[in-house]
């Protein structure tokens, strides 16, 4: 079996591998520290399944997610994350993964999703289920549930302080689409200025100030 881990932190992608290899001995485990790097190494190795953080250095999972699924239909995604809440779990659903769950799960549940999702199954760790059956959103996760995959992933590269330009280029989109999409943004959250839309990005675990992002001012992470 082979996997690709995906995750930002070279610590975690490491020791992610080395607990996989520890309890597959057979497997062969590559890890990529960004979003650029999984599409290389998936096209290299055409693994059995991808294990992505949601928030990487370059663009977000979600991104990495559509743009796997565009070039391989069957690929198989699971999501692990540090961050588990509803709305982010339904983005990741709904960009076609396979399996979430959250970096708070025991090592064999890890191997679990593994197993389902490679046969066909989707998985959810159990907490994760249980959160999307009960519905239960805080006002800063409603408010997020609003925004689109496209949205959330624009968000979280202004409030890294991405230039417009530099947004489009990642996400392969124009300028003036980047500019469009803060524009509903802003009116979607009720704010007026890219402050604001910082501060939300903070309040809501998206980003994290206190860890030098592109701007300096402000990180995502996982």
């Amino acid at each position: 079996m082979k996997i690709i881990i995906a995750d930002g932190h070279r610590l975690v992608g490491k020791s992610v591998s080395c607990l996989l290899r520890s309890m597959l001995p057979s497997i062969d485990v590559e890890t990529a520290n960004s979003g650029a790097e999984a599409m290389h190494l998936y096209a290299a190795h055409s693994p059995d399944a991808l294990i992505t953080e949601l928030l990487l250095p370059d663009y977000s999972g979600l991104e990495l997610c559509r743009r796997v699924r565009q070039r391989w239909r069957k690929a198989n995604i699971i999501f692990l994350s540090g961050m588990d809440d509803v709305s982010m779990i339904k983005q990741a659903l709904s960009v076609g993964a396979n399996g979430f769950i959250s970096k708070n799960c025991a090592p064999e549940e890890l191997l679990s999703a593994i197993e389902e999702t490679t046969s066909g199954n989707v998985y959810l760790e159990h907490n994760v289920a249980m959160q999307l059956a009960m519905g239960q959103l805080d006002t800063v996760d409603a408010r997020l549930a609003e925004m689109t995959q496209r949205e959330v992933e624009i968000l979280i590269l202004i409030a890294r302080g991405e230039s417009n330009q530099c947004v489009a280029k990642r996400l392969s989109i124009s300028v003036k689409t980047v500019s469009n999409h803060i524009s509903a943004l802003k009116g979607k959250l009720e704010i007026s200025s890219s402050l604001e839309l910082l501060h939300f990005a903070v309040d809501s675990g998206l980003v994290r100030y206190g860890v030098r992002g592109s701007a300096g001012t402000a990180s995502a992470f996982g």
